[in-house]
């Protein structure tokens, strides 16, 4: 049923209501909403333009004593920062120190082919590593998968059952045949080629503005420039029929921590005309300005 059923099965086996769950500021919020949903508590931790900060979750660890952890090391959602391996080593340290679970979601980083040692290699004994097959493959395969510590495999079984009812056998089937056939690499291969042709129009469009983009990773984080708000962008962008996500978005919880920037993914729309248009769009409101939106009816 996804990444997301996956890791929800793990917080639900693995902790209990009343803990606390580390996550970043920005991060694939969706998961401390459904972690809330059942009674777990969300734990805060700063990052930097290098990523997740080591010596905060330290400091998150000694003041709330935390369960688990939910991070995305390689690629993030959405500001596609990736870890290094002294961040990733010091992490595992912290974590081993302080006797807390790690969840890494490995959804981008399986397009991206960093060679960074996952977090996993450096905390076998206590990370669980998600992926799947909906981000690298097709949007409308929800076919996920967890590896774990043996220790807690039967309880991540069970917990799975319980809350999705099972895994559909076709869906199950459909996954598999796909891997094994080896459909979904060659599948992988031709989105990579449709993936990086349509950032190639981005970056020529956007060129000159701040914001990252990630070869092979279908979406962008765009850094506004004053005196655009993140929120006012996305609005000023849905008045002419372009979607993107403001940052409220992704904020695991509140935070003081203002970041300015907006998210918007290639892979949606049908048609390369159609990514250059809504990008151009895009430019267009950058170089306007504010003047070029008006919020007030």
């Amino acid at each position: 049923l996804g990444t997301h059923a996956a890791v929800m099965a793990a917080i639900a086996a693995l902790t209990t209501p009343g803990d606390y769950i580390v996550f970043e500021h920005l991060t694939y919020s969706q998961i401390s909403r459904s972690a809330g949903l059942i009674g777990r508590r969300t734990a805060l931790v700063t990052s930097d333009d290098e990523g997740l900060d080591p010596e905060d979750f330290e400091r998150v660890c000694a003041q709330k004593h935390p369960k688990m952890m939910f991070v995305m090391p390689t690629a993030k959602n959405p500001t596609l920062v990736t870890l290094s391996a002294t961040r990733r080593e010091a992490i595992a340290r912290v974590a081993r120190e302080y006797n807390v679970i790690l969840i890494e979601d490995d959804l981008y980083g399986d397009l991206t082919d960093d060679p960074t040692p996952l977090l996993a290699e450096y905390a076998p004994e206590r990370t669980i590593v998600a992926g799947g097959l909906s981000k690298s493959v097709a949007a409308g395969v929800r076919g996920g998968w967890l590896a774990c510590p043996p220790a807690y495999r039967h309880r991540i079984r069970v917990a799975h059952k319980m809350l999705t009812g099972g895994l559909p056998f076709l869906l199950a089937e459909v996954c598999s045949r796909l891997v094994l056939s080896g459909q979904a690499s060659e599948m992988r291969k031709r989105s990579i080629v449709e993936i990086n042709a349509r950032m190639a129009i981005v970056r020529e469009t956007l060129a000159g503005f701040d914001f990252k983009a990630v070869d092979n990773v279908p979406f962008v984080w765009l850094t506004l420039p004053d005196p655009w708000l993140s929120g006012t962008f996305k609005n000023a962008c849905l008045e002419h029929g372009v979607l993107i996500d403001d940052e409220d978005e992704f904020k695991a919880g509140r935070s003081e921590q203002v970041f300015h920037g907006v998210r918007f993914g290639v892979s949606q729309p049908s048609r390369r005309e159609d990514i250059a248009g809504g990008v151009g769009m895009i430019r267009q409101l950058l170089d306007e300005g504010r003047a070029g939106y008006d919020s007030f009816s």
